[in-house]
């Protein structure tokens, strides 16, 4: 079975790898321009109302207006990891029991000493 792919005005045989490396290439790329970058407007028939939902790509921009600081010597990347991180940290505080979330809380965001708790 022969596989052609199209380049300008030609089509070009090519093996069947290359085939399937150029149809996810070009599916990834429709995504990145059509899926990520576009919000939308969902609106709810039964309460009548409109909301927009923001493309799933984030801007500075609009982190900025969300009231995000950046300092000028902080990398975008280091951001991204600090807020996975707090993610990751959520999520395992959720999976302690009470006294355990309590314990953390004292001494973390209370600044409790351990004798004080």
């Amino acid at each position: 079975m022969s596989f052609f792919i199209k380049i300008g005005k030609e089509q070009v045989c090519v093996s069947e790898e290359v085939y399937k490396e150029y149809y996810k290439m070009k599916r990834r790329e429709r995504y990145l321009e059509e899926d990520i970058k576009v919000g939308r407007i969902a609106v709810d028939p039964e309460t009548e109302t409109v909301e927009y939902i923001p493309s799933k790509e984030d801007s500075i921009n609009r982190l900025i207006d969300l009231g995000d600081d950046f300092q000028d010597d902080q990398m975008i990347e280091d951001i991204l990891c600090d807020k996975a991180t707090l993610l990751i940290l959520q999520e395992a505080m959720a999976e302690l029991n009470e006294k355990e979330q309590e314990l953390i809380q004292a001494l973390y965001y209370k600044d409790l000493t351990v004798r004080e708790v």
